[in-house]
């Protein structure tokens, strides 16, 4: 970088006496990954087509256009600006799109035509800085310009000390912050950072960018200034990059945090900050054969981790993105590389509603799995080998084959503990009783101590760092049979067994005890095949070594709705219990395949049940889990007793 930079030493001489500091991070740092090139490429290789799943029409405008700013309000979005056609010519229009109505209102135009610049919002006030003026390819600009969104009038204001495009702009409280961006010659990056404070007739120059790049998407909650992905150099060889940092203005420095799952760019109007963290949508990947993207990431503040929340209606570079409450807007933007501006705005909800995640390579049913740091790992009847999604990216990964399970039965239990997947008993195969360990780190299985009962469909929770593990199948009945095993010591210990024997039963833990709902058992479904079962709650108090079972007495936990079994894992979210899905010969509102939608919700700090979203495909054999304030479900059978699926559902309640 230092050669492209003593190249340019007529633009880079400027940026240097500006800055305080020196390039901190190669080109080839920035676009590290984790994963070789080729399976990026095969990973990501997806066709730019719609999928409207989930997605309705919103709006459209009579001018599409993409790479423009935009400003969210707080029930509207001012989007100013922007390339206009495939001839890459540049608006000065400026319009407000009303996200209640979806209807449009023009306002006074810019004072010149705009791109590669990005708003900042002081009270009442838009300020733009910097950016690329006119049509493409236009020149970079020191201009800096102050809108007034109640005047709908623009002035100029102090300009920048060097011109730049692409550069972000940010405000924090009442202070606007500048950093990035390309200098004249539309390539060389920038690292200087510069700050204008009420009543600055100039820019105060501030810790430079640790990790020069453009196409930033800045974004500022009440004390930090975030600048997330981007691209180093700009044409005609640009490098997108997985960047994330935020910037300290008590210290003068700017952090690195975890970086984006995937490289990223062109995505400034499509990244807001949302429920504790940062939302981005769409964009450019480049490097990884992503000229266009449809993926909607989210990153969580507290817990400094990337999810990817689902897919856009269509792929789109430059494109818009804000939310209102907890629905999601999306469009605008290009379809097709730099060209095809689209003219649809779409909407969807982000809370509350399961939506469709890829499908899984090859469909399983009875299905067991865990959540180890960014991966879900999958196990099940229809296949021996170890599925992995990872969670970050939104993507399958390759074949695991050789990551098989060494007894490949199934309706095993499954837990996650000291950053292993364990797999408790199962049916077939020879893995009744049978501990299995796998460890991500060595890509590893392992055998544990078997249980004491040679089980499979039990029921298991973590509870203090030991794994509780109650009843299933033994040969051809249901145990009652309870243990309790210790990961450390790798032993096991008989506890109470349960007051109702039962298998194919939803279990899980609220930290304290371990739960049991439903379930079948003697007198409806002893053995492997399909019954109405049960509707009792069953509940085990590892500090008393006693149980509690809705027996109608008084302080015993309501029953179960609707009787049922194979619902697999019942979630603890936000101080209730989640009991999904599930199968039945004859109960009532099953479907004619004699599985459940339904979704049962238990809190047990009152007693009380109440109705969840259903799921969009009704499935038993399932083995829901947690993850980041998700709740997952992967998998599992559409028809009663034996049957398979793909589909892999998400919901993320509020």
């Amino acid at each position: 970088m230092l050669t492209r930079l003593d190249r340019r030493r007529r633009g880079v001489l400027v940026v240097m006496l500006l800055a305080t500091g020196v390039f901190a991070a190669t080109v080839g740092a920035l676009a590290g990954d984790r994963w070789g090139d080729a399976l990026r490429r095969r990973l990501f290789d997806r066709s730019a087509s719609a999928d409207l799943r989930g997605w309705q029409v919103m709006s459209t405008t009579d001018l599409p256009r993409y790479e423009f700013l935009r400003v969210p309000l707080s029930d509207s979005a001012l989007i100013l600006g922007g390339f206009y056609s495939p001839a890459v010519r540049a608006s000065r229009r400026v319009d407000m799109l009303n996200l209640m109505t979806g209807t449009w209102t023009r306002r006074r135009d810019m004072p010149v035509a705009l791109t590669h610049a990005t708003p900042a919002q002081i009270g009442n006030v838009v300020w733009l800085a910097g950016g690329f003026e006119g049509d493409h390819p236009g020149p970079a600009t020191t201009r800096v310009w102050r809108y007034a969104i109640d005047r709908d009038e623009w002035t100029a204001g102090p300009p920048l000390p060097v011109a730049i495009g692409g550069g972000a702009l940010a405000a924090r409280a009442d202070t606007l912050h500048f950093f990035g961006g390309y200098l004249a010659d539309r390539d060389t990056d920038s690292p200087w950072h510069g700050t204008l404070a009420p009543g600055d007739t100039v820019w105060r120059t501030r810790a430079v960018l640790p990790s020069p790049r453009g196409h930033i998407s800045p974004l500022t909650d009440s004390e930090t200034v975030y600048a997330v992905s981007g691209s180093s150099n700009h044409e005609p060889r640009p490098i997108d990059v997985r960047v994330l940092q935020r910037y300290d203005a008590a210290s003068d420095r700017w952090h690195a945090l975890r970086s984006t799952p995937f490289s990223l760019s062109h995505t400034e109007p499509s990244t807001v900050l949302y429920q504790e963290g940062v939302l981005s949508a769409g964009g450019r990947a480049r490097d990884i054969g992503r000229e266009n993207n449809d993926a909607i990431l989210w990153y969580s503040i507290p817990a400094d981790r990337w999810r990817y929340v689902g897919r856009g209606p269509m792929a789109m570079l430059g494109g818009l993105a804000v939310t209102r409450r907890d629905t999601l807007y999306f469009g605008l933007g290009a379809a097709k590389g730099n060209d095809a501006a689209t003219a649809t705005i779409w909407k969807r909800a982000l809370r509350d509603t399961w939506q469709e995640f890829d499908s899984m390579p090859r469909p399983l049913g009875e299905v067991a799995a865990g959540v180890i740091g960014d991966s879900l790992y999958l196990v099940g009847d229809g296949s021996p080998s170890l599925m992995i999604f990872d969670l970050a990216a939104g993507q399958w990964l390759p074949d695991q084959r050789l990551a098989g399970r060494p007894a490949p039965g199934n309706h095993h239990a499954a837990e996650v503990v000291g950053g292993r997947l364990y797999l408790f008993g199962g049916i077939g195969r020879a893995s009744s009783g049978i501990v299995q360990i796998y460890d991500p780190g060595t890509r590893q299985w392992t055998f544990g101590p078997p249980m004491p009962f040679a089980a499979g469909s039990s029921a298991s929770a973590v509870i203090g760092g030991r794994v509780y593990v109650a009843g299933g199948i033994v040969g051809e009945r249901t145990t009652a049979e309870a243990a309790v095993f210790d990961t450390v010591a790798k032993t096991w210990r008989l506890v109470t067994p349960m007051p109702r024997a039962r298998n194919h039963a939803a279990s899980g833990t609220d930290g304290s005890r371990l739960y049991v709902f439903g379930g079948r058992g003697p007198g409806s479904g002893d053995a492997n095949v399909v019954a109405d079962g049960f509707d009792d709650v069953q509940i085990y108090d590892p500090t008393t070594d006693r149980w509690t079972v809705s027996d109608g007495s008084r302080g015993a936990p309501l029953p179960l709705p609707q009787k049922r079994g194979g619902m697999g894992k019942a979630v603890f979210l936000n101080g209730e219990f989640w009991v999904i899905g599930g199968e039945t010969v004859s109960g009532s509102g099953a479907t004619p395949l004699g599985t459940y939608a339904r979704i049962d919700i238990f809190n047990p700090r009152t007693n009380r049940w109440r109705v969840g979203p259903p799921l969009q495909h009704p499935r038993h054999g399932i083995c829901p889990l947690v993850d980041q304030g998700r709740i997952l479900v992967a998998g599992g059978g559409m028809r009663s007793g034996f049957g398979r699926s793909n589909v892999f559902e998400v919901i993320w309640p509020k």
